[in-house]
């Protein structure tokens, strides 16, 4: 953990809680299976009630790699443990009364063993 992690630290939790959305981040079963024959996929993903702030990204952080419609959301690392989000994981949140479900698609930054916050870009189905 560097000395920036342990000083600010235990800020992005409190900040993001208090003002932040109420969100569910559905973490990606490892253990999913395709039948091709049905079209079934099994496996569950797991549900984690969190906050989140979401932005949309400014032209300088897209690099014509995104779409306009993508967002970005910050989320406190505490709030998802030792885990790193992944593409495979997606988050979903109301907005003016509608729900969206984000899908992971790149992560902006890493902290590296101990992140104080994740900042993930997700794209809205």
């Amino acid at each position: 953990m560097s000395l920036v992690d342990q000083v600010f630290g235990g800020i992005p939790g409190p900040l993001i809680a208090q003002w932040g959305i109420s969100a569910t981040y559905f973490k990606a079963s490892p253990n999913r299976q395709y039948d091709p024959e049905t079209g079934t996929v099994f496996g569950c993903d797991q549900e984690i009630p969190i906050k989140i702030v979401v932005t949309q990204l400014r032209p300088e952080e897209v690099q014509g790699l995104y779409q306009m419609t993508d967002v970005k959301m910050i989320i406190a690392a505490s709030s998802l443990g030792s885990y790193y989000p992944q593409t495979t994981d997606s988050i979903g949140y109301m907005q003016n009364g509608v729900r969206r479900t984000a899908k992971i698609i790149g992560m902006l930054s890493y902290r590296g063993d101990s992140p104080i916050l994740h900042v993930a870009v997700g794209r809205l189905g």
